[in-house]
């Protein structure tokens, strides 16, 4: 039996909410457990991920799951969408490019070592950059909030459908009454804050090749007198953050092109569902390998891991003797 493509999209979507709920909050979690003191650069930049993953996953998805059940999209859920997808996306981006410099110069520290001890006063420096992109992309997705709307209640005006943010249902849309304002703003500004730091991240995961390269050539060479653990998880996580950058270029360029020729392809039902699929999958994925990045966590997720099992199995073994009867004898 063939599904409505609105059956499919709710069951996408769903799976989705599901998959990015779990994943972020054990990361949330696990992260949160694992600050002691102070906060750590990384820590931030995961838990800001996280929150970040969570959030826009679970609005957009919520809005596209209750659109696709039959209920009418109202002006105000078209605000919160559009402007909780935009600043989403674009901090996902940031701070995965964040991730990938302050991991790169770690790296770079680990293939040419220096004598000099590190600057402790760089952290509270990444900790205010990191607070800085928040107040950004919330700042320059505002108009999102003002220009939001319900197309159907303003069809005599003239409608713009932006196509980098056509991951919500037909009936939203962005409404700019000049042209100038829809031409700069939305279709050149809001796609280069993302494409820019797409095609530095880009190039930045070819400079973390040639170190990893350089690294393992000087392994060879007897170069090396020591493998500590933070050498190991600088290791790890420039290899994980190559993975990330291109999880996430490739799901942004499969779904700018396809929502851009969207209009060529109006015939194909599930155009829809392979949309918020791409536009979602980012924040559903990246959480699983964020939390192999920094060893703590690692760590922190095992011993979770193993506490739910020891009361899996103490729970099983005491179904076990309740279920026995009261005269049975055990033999040990």
């Amino acid at each position: 039996m063939k599904l409505p493509a609105n059956s499919v999209r709710i069951i996408a979507c769903s799976i989705l909410i599901f998959v990015s709920f779990l994943g972020n909050t054990i990361l949330i979690y696990c992260t949160w457990r694992c600050i002691e003191r102070r906060l750590p650069t990384s820590f931030a930049l995961i838990f800001s991920l996280s929150v970040v993953h969570l959030v826009k996953n679970l609005v957009v998805n919520t809005i596209n799951i209750s659109y696709s059940a039959g209920i009418p999209s109202t002006t105000l859920s078209c605000k919160i969408g559009i402007f909780t997808g935009s600043v989403g996306t674009t901090l996902e981006i940031w701070f995965t490019l964040y991730l990938a410099i302050f991991y790169c110069f770690k790296l770079n520290r680990v293939v040419y070592p220096r004598r000099a001890p590190p600057n402790g006063k760089w952290r509270k420096f990444h900790l205010m950059t990191v607070f800085a992109l928040w107040i950004t992309a919330i700042a320059l997705s505002c108009p999102y909030l003002i220009f939001g709307d319900n197309v159907e209640n303003e069809a005599p005006l003239n409608i713009s459908y932006f196509f980098h943010h056509n991951f919500l249902n037909e009936e939203c849309g962005i409404l700019f009454r000049d042209d100038n304002v829809k031409l700069y703003y939305q279709q050149i500004f809001m796609v280069i804050i993302d494409l820019l730091p797409l095609a530095i991240l880009v190039m930045l995961s070819f400079r973390i090749v040639l170190l990893l390269y350089e690294r393992k050539n000087a392994t060879y060479g007897n170069f090396w007198l020591r493998h500590d653990a933070s050498e190991t998880e600088v290791l790890r996580a420039s290899k994980l953050v190559i993975l990330l950058m291109s999880l996430v270029t490739a799901l942004w360029i499969s779904h700018f092109i396809l929502v851009y020729f969207l209009k060529y392809i109006t015939s194909w039902s599930f155009s829809p569902t392979v949309v918020a699929v791409l536009f979602s999958g980012y924040s559903s994925l990246s959480p699983y390998l964020l939390m192999l990045i920094n060893y703590k966590i690692s760590l922190k997720l095992r011993s979770l891991s193993s506490f739910c099992c020891t009361n899996t199995k103490k729970s099983k073994s005491s179904d076990a003797e309740k279920s026995l009867p009261k005269n049975a004898i055990v033999e040990n």
